[in-house]
């Protein structure tokens, strides 16, 4: 009875072995399968890391619609940059030191002046106002950090005066230009997922100051906090980037198919150093590529990049109305 237990227990102890023997061999297995499966997804998305679908679509034409509002506000109103001097003069007539063409401006509006201090006189008590909406009339100008004093107003006219390498200029808009309305856009390239990349940032420890060239003065100062690190076809490029994120890219298709003086876009900043996308489909052109009455910044040296950027905006223009 011993003996017949005994050789139980065993075949018991056997089958439990055989078993446990078969279930690692069909974990194992599993895990096997896994691993193949996510080493296979993993290369796939090497190939294809963004997918563009209905989802990236609307947020790249969410992203120009806006950029298009920002133009219509700001640049696409601009009808008048001019270097001051001590004393100047503007106004709709000629005999003045700045003609502005707006219609119903004032022939002489008032003075600028802009040294000891810079003052805006009006000429004849012509209304014109201040942010705070107030008729003023000797009124001396403050200028904010980045050296634009407030603006000033007349109907639908506004100026400023803005600092470049510590010249002034006046600035002047015209809510009405007609530039508002007639200016399109430009065309982009097709959404191309090779130009959304994953980027490597990282802050300077302190930064970096550079001149680079500039229209209108030529040269002029700018900060860098950090550079963005990515690989593209097997090489790793460098970008330096600016306050909020703002980067300046140059590549071989300027002066061809996009506008000469580079490219800009902004990069969503981490916290600290760390992993961020790159996304070249929201290149849009600086506002020199549709006003003259900018002064944009070029991209510096470390910025150009030997090879096509084939996204973004290029330097064509969108359907314009035909002139009669």
């Amino acid at each position: 009875m011993n003996i017949i237990l005994i050789k139980s227990n065993k075949l018991k102890s056997l089958n439990e072995n055989s078993l446990t023997f078969y279930s690692k061999y069909i974990l194992m297995r599993i895990l096997q399968i896994l691993i193949i499966a996510i080493v296979f997804t993993s290369c796939k998305n090497n190939d294809n890391r963004f997918v563009i679908d209905d989802n990236y679509r609307s947020e790249i034409k969410t992203f120009f619609n806006a950029k298009m509002a920002e133009r219509k506000g700001d640049y696409l109103q601009l009808i008048a940059l001019h270097k001051l001097d001590t004393v100047n003069t503007f106004g709709s007539d000629s005999i003045n030191d700045i003609k502005i063409n707006s219609i119903d401006f004032p022939s002489t509006i008032g003075t600028i002046f802009t040294h000891p201090a810079s003052i805006f006189a009006t000429h004849n008590e012509i209304p014109v106002k201040n942010e705070n909406d107030s008729i003023i009339t000797n009124f001396t100008l403050s200028f904010n950090k980045y050296g634009s004093s407030e603006k000033l107003h007349y109907n639908q006219v506004s100026w400023q005066i803005i600092t470049r390498s510590n010249q002034r200029y006046l600035r002047v808009w015209d809510s009405k230009n007609p530039a508002i309305e007639s200016f399109k856009g430009f065309e982009k390239f097709d959404l191309n997922n090779n130009f959304i990349l994953e980027g490597e940032f990282n802050y300077y420890d302190k930064e970096k100051s550079e001149v680079v060239k500039a229209k209108v003065d030529g040269k002029r100062s700018i900060n860098f906090i950090g550079k963005v690190s990515f690989d593209y076809q097997n090489k790793t490029y460098t970008l330096d980037v600016g306050t909020d994120g703002f980067t300046m890219v140059g590549d071989i298709t300027n002066g061809d198919t996009t506008y000469g003086g580079g490219r800009y876009f902004y990069l969503d900043l981490p916290k600290q150093n760390g992993l961020v996308k790159i996304d070249f489909n929201k290149l849009y052109n600086p506002p020199c590529a549709f006003s003259e009455y900018t002064t944009c910044l070029y991209p510096p040296r470390q910025n150009q990049l030997p090879f096509k950027v084939l996204a973004g905006e290029t330097i064509t223009l969108l359907n314009q109305p035909i002139q009669n």
